[in-house]
């Protein structure tokens, strides 16, 4: 293990933003193409919203447990940080691909009244797109943030947990970033 590796490691599991960010840079394109790799490798889905999903899952199980998974790495046998996140982006999407795909239900009939018309739903997934760009101005730590605390709706101690931080960080951090989102979307 380099001098470089120790130091970034030992960074993200005391909870270090700088090197959290770090160690996201440097490894986000690895990440990502493993992957991509692993996806055609077993004939599978390779949107890039699924690459993306993913790629997200990958960065919240390091951050889980103190980052217990990147403190695993000894570096051993000349196995270098790189190869062994590749190991570990590999079983995670073969474990995902294992998960059985969630139900999904196919709209035959016309819409029920109440429910939005054309116009409300183009006017839904522009307000979507127009979220999605304003997300991807944050930084990547940020988008996790948002991601545990919006999308997959964990409570602050359970983010905070994940994460390394306080609670009062994460309910600190949460209100910077609406302020930011707002402030894009204006």
């Amino acid at each position: 293990m380099t001098e470089q590796e120790r130091t970034l490691i030992a960074g993200c599991v005391k909870g270090d933003k700088v090197a959290w960010d770090a160690f996201v840079r440097q490894y986000s394109k690895l990440v990502y193409h493993t992957i991509r790799q692993t996806l055609t490798l077993h004939h599978t889905d390779r949107r890039e919203d699924v690459v993306d999903e993913l790629h997200q899952e990958f960065f919240i199980a390091i951050l889980q447990n103190k980052c217990r998974k990147l403190s695993q790495f000894r570096g051993d046998g000349g196995c270098t940080l790189a190869s062994f996140l590749r190991v570990v982006v590999v079983r995670l999407t073969i474990d995902l691909l294992r998960k059985p795909p969630t139900p999904t239900v196919e709209v035959t009939e016309s819409l029920a009244s109440g429910q939005p018309d054309a116009a409300d739903s183009l006017i839904d997934r522009e307000e979507q797109k127009s979220l999605s760009r304003a997300l991807e101005t944050l930084s990547p730590r940020d988008r996790l943030i948002v991601q545990l605390s919006y999308h997959q709706s964990l409570p602050a101690d359970e983010v905070a947990a994940i994460l390394g931080m306080s609670v009062g960080a994460i309910y600190t951090q949460k209100s910077r970033l609406l302020a930011r989102l707002r402030e894009v979307l204006k």
